[in-house]
């Protein structure tokens, strides 16, 4: 399935005064947890839910062990996570004064895993051959237009704010 998208206007107007609209993720339905992606990968593998659930716990708990003793961790075909500290201007004069009071965040990234072609063009793992699709080509008559115009929140929930469309395949 693709990737659906809605226009939305930004809430700051550019140097000419104009408010510039702009396309936006729409995500369908429940986030997917830890529990839905154990039974999804057990209809794929000769494992139960269980088993894979258990695993992917087990996974988590193991990466964070290691990111949090300073190592790398790479899942081949996935990605390679690292963490990341901030320390937010507060820099010193002198080396000998680094602390780690300085640091003002801490984070981990993520950096999804890339092919790199004859051309030197690169293909990252996580977005091989996508394709976008205005959400009126979806919901169609499902969706008015005032929620598909809707100026957005301020992106940071889950599901990319406001406005969902009923699932098509529903």
């Amino acid at each position: 399935m693709p990737l659906i998208y809605k226009p939305y206007q930004a809430t700051l107007a550019n140097k000419e005064g104009q408010k510039l609209y702009y396309p936006r993720l729409v995500k369908f339905g429940k986030m997917v947890n830890t529990q839905k992606m154990a039974e999804l990968i057990a209809e794929k593998a000769s494992l139960t839910a269980g088993d894979v659930h258990n695993v992917i716990r087990n996974l988590m708990s193991v990466m964070r062990e290691q990111l949090l003793n300073s190592r790398t961790v790479r899942l081949e075909g996935l990605g390679t996570f690292t963490m990341i500290a901030k320390a937010g201007g507060k820099g010193v004069e002198l080396e000998s004064k680094v602390s780690s009071s300085q640091i003002t965040s801490l984070r981990c990234q993520f950096t999804p895993e890339y092919t790199r072609a004859a051309n030197g063009s690169a293909t990252r793992a996580l977005t091989t051959g996508v394709e976008f699709v205005h959400i009126k080509d979806v919901a169609g008559s499902f969706v008015s237009d005032d929620v598909i115009d809707k100026d957005p929140d301020d992106g940071n929930e889950p599901g990319g704010g406001g406005g969902e469309a009923p699932d098509p395949a529903a």
